[in-house]
């Protein structure tokens, strides 16, 4: 059954909260933590919205929503129990008095909200023909951004002071909270796929999941992007105060430029993949940020700056739109969720490593310009990867999930 813009409004409703937490753990928890004088490590640790524990938690949880059945389906009592304990924590987190405690809140948040965010993306392909996948992914995709740039301007008028409030903790909890509540209400699961996967003997789940070749050819090739892109995003803010000189406001105002050309891409690609093919599309994004990755290592203006920027706003907006769509072509329906975790694991590998290798090998040799290098060297890698090893159907091919 195609999907109207109503139900695509009512599961994007969800990218609203997970933009306010992108913004706030990859661009605000940076700055929160440097005013506390932490190490770039924990700071690249703390501020990546995936943590070494994903590696078991991530699969597990994702075995566990291909598998359950219950009166809300198998993907929203996950958002239900996970949304509310991360948002707890982020209420607390500003009563916490040493950095010790800052840290241990911040790595509870970000794991309740794991285990709601991958049931929450294995739930595009339950609801959604494959052809629609590209479509609802860019609208999805472009909201969350959205999301991140307001949630942004907000954070970015309030440290005009010279500081972020930590009331920003709260504000993102709120609106983390709101926004699922939307999602759990309105969006309804396909039943047919949750009973068809329980059914399913679990040591034939596993043997199909480990003879999909493809699928796990590509998340080697997102292993290695993201072991790059890992080491940019908490130190991008960092970048632009420190080797550039600029004032907290202009890091986050940059950030949130580079945000909203993201989402506009996001959106463009996103409805291009469905016609053009999302191989296609994940090609072109990663040579654009190839580009823009080069140029990172050379600028040494604000001006220049901006244009690199946008530059990597295009290529990140296509790269983004089409990787999970991309991935369910790839694999069984009824898989899906299994599928979020592993990519989520090797998320959750690739981060901390590519914050190591990058604090220990870059950053004393390059500063923090160095991570556009290690960036640049990874998705060429990556992209040749992807190129000579992943084949990838037409969406038109894949036969669309179970009508509700």
């Amino acid at each position: 059954m195609r999907l109207g813009l109503r139900a695509m409004l009512a599961y994007s409703a969800g990218s609203v909260g997970a933009g306010a937490f992108y913004a706030f753990n990859n661009f605000v928890i940076p700055l929160l933590l440097s005013a506390m004088s932490a190490p770039d490590l924990l700071i690249g640790l703390l501020s990546s919205t995936r943590s070494i524990e994903g590696v078991v938690v991530q699969p597990a949880i994702g075995a566990w929503s291909d598998r359950l059945s219950t009166r809300l389906g198998r993907r929203r009592p996950f958002l239900l129990a996970a949304i509310p304990l991360s948002a707890l924590f982020l209420f607390l987190a500003p009563f916490a008095n040493t950095l010790v405690q800052v840290a241990v809140a911040i790595f509870l948040f970000s794991i309740f909200f794991n285990v709601a965010v991958d049931p929450y993306a294995a739930l595009l392909p339950d609801i959604t023909p494959a052809d629609q996948r590209g479509t609802l992914s860019g609208l999805s995709n472009g909201i969350q951004l959205v999301s991140q740039v307001a949630f942004l301007i907000v954070v970015s008028i309030a440290a005009a002071s010279g500081e972020v409030p930590l009331w920003t903790f709260a504000l993102c909890g709120a609106i983390l909270l709101a926004s699922f509540a939307v999602t759990i209400r309105f969006v309804h699961e396909p039943r047919q796929l949750a009973e068809r996967a329980a059914h399913l003997p679990l040591r034939a789940y596993l043997e199909t999941l480990f003879r999909n070749g493809q699928a796990l050819r590509y998340l080697g090739t997102i292993f290695v992007y993201q072991f790059g892109l890992s080491a940019v995003i908490p130190f991008l803010p960092l970048f632009i105060t420190k080797d550039l000189g600029q004032p907290n406001e202009i890091a986050i105002a940059l950030s949130a430029l580079t945000l909203l050309v993201t989402a506009a891409s996001a959106i463009a690609f996103g409805a291009a993949a469905d016609r053009v093919g999302h191989r296609t599309v994940l090609g072109i994004g990663w040579a654009i940020l190839a580009v823009a990755a080069l140029g990172g290592t050379v600028i040494r203006f604000l001006p220049e700056t901006i244009g690199v920027v946008v530059l990597a706003g295009i290529g990140n907006g296509a790269a983004t739109v089409v990787k999970w769509p991309l991935l369910t072509l790839l694999i069984p329906a009824e898989e899906t969720g299994i599928y979020a975790g592993l990519s989520a694991a090797a998320d959750s590998v690739a981060i901390p490593l590519s914050v190591f290798v990058a604090t220990e090998l870059f950053l004393p040799t390059l500063g923090y310009r160095g991570v556009f290098a290690m960036l640049a060297i990874n998705i060429v890698i990556a992209l040749a990867l992807f190129l000579a090893f992943v084949r990838v159907p037409r969406a038109t091919a894949i036969r669309a999930p179970l009508a509700q």
